[in-house]
Order: structure tokens, then sequence, then C-alpha cells
């Protein structure tokens, strides 16, 4: 029995050795990430032709040149990302899946009781934010509102009459929504869709009376003179549109409407493979080319570390819970 109990010095030795020789290897399949000639999928929570299936397509070719990689983009829409990020956490947490996340969207997907998410803030890692940009109110070019002010007066003088396009039917859109009209003292009547393209479109086919969108989406139809910029969420202009006033400077404290948008990985992830992602993220927000087209997309490249994005994704979520528990009452709990 105390043969048994007692282990012998070249048992453990091996025993050692097998351990060491596991974590070296685990380190280094982490450490050489991604491996040459490797699959790398990038799935994207929104449609086709939006600002961050845009950006998807811009950007991974920059680290497949870098990494010699070969990415595809998959375009998976709807309940504010719960179907993308639900798709990437079925996948080995090895780093060649990743999914970009998206400010509020994605915090609401999860907080929001009546979505039921399979998952919870714990669930991914946040690698690094890469833009972030405030919303732009749209009407129609031969709009009869050629101001805020004017469609305001409206709204209040004919509660419910106007339409306004949000880009989800229980999204951050429809509760910014909810809180626009409380401060505002108007009443417009909400009409969902599935995503910016989408929401756009039927603004310009006369379906809705106003919208809002990111300026990647917006701008094209405003240099082409289809659609007119009415306000710019937030306190701080856009340079894409130097002549639309700000949501502050009208007088409407309202919550700061727009988009942050980053990527994140699967938890499980090893840290190097963490860290392998972040520092690319980095690099390609400062290639001078990449920014370039961003500039032409009107997407503002602005990189933030893993540790400044998980602080943003974190704010984030105590908005998004005021608002929650302001408009129904009810929050999932942190996880």
């Amino acid at each position: 029995m105390k043969r048994i109990e007692k282990s012998s010095p070249s048992l453990n030795k091996i025993i050692a050795t097998m351990a060491i020789s596991v974590l070296v290897s685990s380190s280094a399949l982490a450490a050489d990430f991604p491996e040459p000639a490797s699959t790398i999928t990038v799935i994207v929570p929104f449609g086709a032709g939006g600002m961050v299936d845009l950006m998807a397509r811009a950007m991974a070719p920059n680290w497949d040149a870098k990494w010699g990689t070969r990415t595809v983009v998959l375009n998976r829409p709807g309940a504010n990302g719960q179907i993308a990020l639900t798709e990437m956490l079925k996948q080995k947490p090895d780093g060649r899946t990743i999914a970009f996340t998206q400010g509020f969207d994605t915090q609401m997907s999860y907080l929001n009781a009546e979505a039921k998410a399979p998952y919870s803030r714990s669930s991914f890692i946040p690698v690094g934010m890469i833009q972030s940009t405030p919303s732009v109110w749209l009407v129609r070019s031969n709009s009869p509102y050629r101001t805020m002010g004017a469609l305001l007066d409206a709204a209040r003088h004919r509660p419910g009459e106007l339409s306004f396009g949000t880009p989800a039917a229980r999204g951050p859109a429809v509760l910014y929504l909810e809180e626009f009209e409380k401060k505002a003292g108007a009443r417009l009547t909400g009409v969902p869709f599935n995503d910016a393209p989408s929401l756009v479109s039927a603004l310009l086919g006369g379906h809705i009376d106003l919208a809002t969108s990111n300026p990647a989406v917006a701008l094209p139809h405003v240099r082409s003179g289809r659609l007119r910029a009415l306000m710019v969420s937030g306190d701080t202009g856009l340079k894409y549109f130097p002549d639309t006033p700000t949501s502050a400077s009208l007088g409407l404290e309202i919550s700061k409407l727009g988009s942050n948008t980053g990527l994140t990985l699967a938890r499980g992830t090893p840290e190097a493979t963490v860290q392998a992602w972040s520092a690319m993220l980095e690099a390609i927000s400062l290639d001078p080319t990449l920014r370039e087209r961003m500039d032409e997309l009107a997407i503002h490249l602005s990189y933030a570390t893993p540790a400044d994005y998980a602080r943003a994704w974190t704010a984030t979520e105590a908005e998004v819970r005021k608002i929650l528990m302001r408009t129904s009452g009810e929050a999932r709990p942190f996880p």
C-alpha cells in the first residue's frame, strides 16, 4: 500500500515533463496564430451593403495580405446580432471565427429579457474597437420638412402621423425613439426594418417620413441629392455633413445614438490569439490606404485596445439597462 501511495521520482519527472510539453505546445499553437493559408470566418450581424459589412470587406484583405490567410465574410442579420453571435459561439474558440459587434445592438441582444439570448457578456472577449460614429437623421430631398424644428412641430401637431424607420423591431433605435419623443414632446410612428440599407430604401421610396442611419449608408444618397440630413446625434458634428446641426446644438438633450464597432472572439480563445488579433487591428487602423478608403465611405477608423473596448462595452451595458428599465421595467441582470 505504501508503494502505491508514494510516487517514484522518475514517474514524477515524466508527469512534469508531459505537463510542460502540453503547456508549451498550447502556447506555441496560440503564438503561431494564424497558420498560413488557413481560412478565417468573419461574421457580420447585418445585411450586405451596410456600414459593418463595408468595413469587413474592406479590412479583411489587409490581414489576409499580412497573414497569408483567406477570409470569408458571412452576413447573419437579425435579432440585434443574436443570430450572428450565437453562430460564432458554436465554433471552436481558436481565433479563426470572429464577429463584428455593435454598441447598443450587442448589449441589447442579451440584456433585453424578451430576447432570451443563449449567451451573456461573459461569453465574449472584446478584441478591440475599430470605429465610433454618431447617426444621421434623414428625410427625402423633396420632404416638406427642411429642418428638424419643422419636423418636430408637425409631429407635435399631428401625433403619430409621421413615420420613423428603425432597423429592428425592438432594438436600440426603438428605445431611443421613445426617449426622443419624451424629450421633444412629439410622437412618431415607428416602422421596423431588418437593416440600415432596407430602411434607407424605404425612405427613398416614400414609405416612411424619417429615418436615422449611419453615415456610410446615408452619405451616397445625400451627395446624390436624394436625401437631406436634418441632424447629427450627439454634440459633435461630422465632417461628411458640415452644414448639419447636432442634436445638442438644437437643445435636444438626448442620448447619443450612433455606433461603435469592434471585433469580438468567443470565451476560451487563447490569450496569445486575442493579442494577435488586437495587434493586427491596431496596425491596419493606421494603414493610410485603408484609412483613405474608409474615409471615402464616411467611416472613421478609431482603434481601442481590448481593455478600452471592454470598458466601453460595460458603459454601454449600463446605458442600455437604464433605457430598458425606463421603457419596459425589465432587464436581464448583468452577467
